[in-house]
């Protein structure tokens, strides 16, 4: 992992926190069961959308720049063209599954009809997101990493503008249109029809700033044509490759993005049943956005030691690539174990600063549930870093893992409601970050430093914790947002010196 590489991730922690912004916002702005409804569209789509086109801008990057390595350019421009086509063909196909198959996925499986409309207007962006990404391979195949990285923040910008446009013309028009019918669910279904037509919008204008970008930089184009050795690979010899070569990320990034599709569906169905599903409203709106958005900060503060490892393995300095690999957990948890206690004693405050009539219920997610961002963080490293060695299987059996765990602390809290959403991603966090950590410091033949690393960080959380709750009880639950700076700040500087008396930093 270069440097350039760790700058792109660091670019697209941030795209991660727009999205989330942008969910917040728009979220907002609709009324209630908006985000539910769309959040079933979404999921169908991004499992179809990683099963057509998952990790395919680093492999078909990959692949290319081993063909200029060799010096053949000539198969560049094969493996280019035959890249195109087959995933275009492969979205489309997925686009015309999905459109199809909408009315069964909304009815069937999430039990939530009016997300019917919303996925087949959501289909598009399929096609639309693997031709992005074959265009970003073939940028990554240059080694030129930030027109991805430009590309990320730039979608959701464009997707936060086009979304509140169309969102708000389309949800005036359901307002009119429910009135009629006395329908009260066509405002939202509509404000998120107006949102899904804004994703596959922002999409084209992706797909033109990534061409443009392409064809300005194709003034060697002529060079690749004339110039180097040949080998002779056939379309099917890159259509092949392409499939080997994703194999099995993509496979891995499905099942890490299956269990909010598959909690979506489990409590949809025994919501219904009870009135309740438009909690999950509050469940992605309120509790997924606070956590994500630290959890992201926390995961981007950790990627710079990620290229000093590889540098020292480069240089076959073993040692040293240890050392720098427990300095990154090390990193995780300090600000995951504080960020985790901060939420969870502040919860009442941070869900009135959020607004909306259920801050109660977003209160109990946030101190049953901010653990989340602690495990995550530490997962997130070792995810990586894991990746990085080729340790591709060991991924996908331990995301496997999480995702039965998850399935079985949500089945068996099935009784406590939304939360049960929340503890299952605790518990799959959990058991994801523990197995691979383990095959982290199991790779590196190396033991982790138990009280530098865990317990210490651990015992000054918990003070500047107590410290919180007392500064919290100075302040009313609506104190806002100045009582929440301020205790952020006090217990924060009182972490860190802690931390610093007691020498947890070499």
């Amino acid at each position: 992992m270069n440097q350039a590489e760790i700058k792109r991730r660091q670019a697209e922690a941030i795209a991660g926190i727009l999205n989330l912004i942008t969910i917040f916002i728009l979220g907002n702005r609709m009324k209630g069961g908006g985000i539910t409804y769309m959040a079933a569209a979404v999921s169908v789509c991004t499992l179809a959308g990683i099963a057509v086109s998952g990790s395919l801008a680093d492999v078909l990057g990959r692949l290319l720049r081993s063909r200029r390595n060799k010096g053949q350019y000539r198969n560049i421009l094969a493996m280019r063209k035959s890249a195109m086509l087959f995933h275009a063909a492969l979205g489309l196909v997925g686009t015309l599954l999905l459109i199809l198959c909408a009315g069964g996925i909304a009815e069937g499986i999430f039990r939530i009809s009016c997300s019917r409309f919303i996925i087949m207007a959501l289909a598009p962006v399929v096609l639309l997101r693997t031709v992005s990404c074959v265009i970003q391979g073939y940028f990554q195949g240059e080694a030129a990493e930030l027109p991805r990285a430009v590309s990320g923040i730039l979608r959701q910008i464009f997707l936060l503008g086009f979304g509140l446009l169309f969102g708000n013309i389309l949800g005036s028009y359901g307002e009119k249109v429910g009135s009629l019918l006395r329908e009260e669910n066509f405002v939202p279904m509509y404000s998120c029809m107006g949102i899904a037509l804004a994703a596959g919008l922002t999409e084209i204008f992706i797909i033109l700033f990534l061409f443009v970008l392409f064809r300005g930089s194709r003034r060697s184009e002529k060079k690749l044509k004339q110039d180097g050795m040949y080998s002779g690979d056939s379309a099917w010899d890159c259509i092949r490759g392409f499939c080997m070569g994703r194999w099995p990320q993509f496979l891995t990034e499905f099942l890490l993005f299956l269990p909010l599709a598959l909690g979506l569906a489990m409590y949809g169905r025994k919501a219904q049943e009870t009135g309740t599903i438009f909690q999950y409203d509050v469940y992605a709106g309120r509790y997924l956005v606070v956590c994500g958005v630290l959890l992201s900060l926390a995961s981007a503060l950790a990627l710079p030691v990620m290229g000093r490892i590889f540098l020292h393995f480069r240089r076959e300095e073993g040692r040293l690539a240890r050392t720098a690999f427990q300095s990154g957990v090390h990193i995780c948890l300090v600000h995951g174990i504080f960020l985790s206690v901060y939420v969870a004693v502040m919860a009442a405050q941070i869900a009135s600063l959020l607004g909306g009539e259920d801050s109660e219920l977003v209160k109990q997610m946030l101190q049953g549930g901010s653990a989340v961002i602690a495990f995550a963080s530490l997962s997130f490293f070792c995810f990586r870093f894991l990746q990085a060695m080729g340790r591709k299987y060991f991924l996908l059996g331990a995301v496997g893992a999480a995702d039965v765990i998850f399935v079985i602390t949500l089945t068996a809290s099935a009784k406590t409601g939304i939360l049960s959403l929340v503890y299952g991603g605790v518990a799959g966090t959990l058991a994801l970050c523990a197995v691979l950590t383990v095959l982290s410091y199991r790779q590196l033949r190396m033991q982790m430093d138990w009280l530098s690393v865990l317990v210490l960080p651990a015992g000054a959380g918990g003070v500047s914790g107590l410290v919180c709750m007392l500064l919290g009880r100075l302040f009313t639950a609506e104190g806002g947002l100045p009582a929440i700076l301020v205790t952020f700040v006090i217990s924060g500087l009182l972490y860190w010196i802690l931390l610093l008396v007691l020498r947890n930093f070499k």
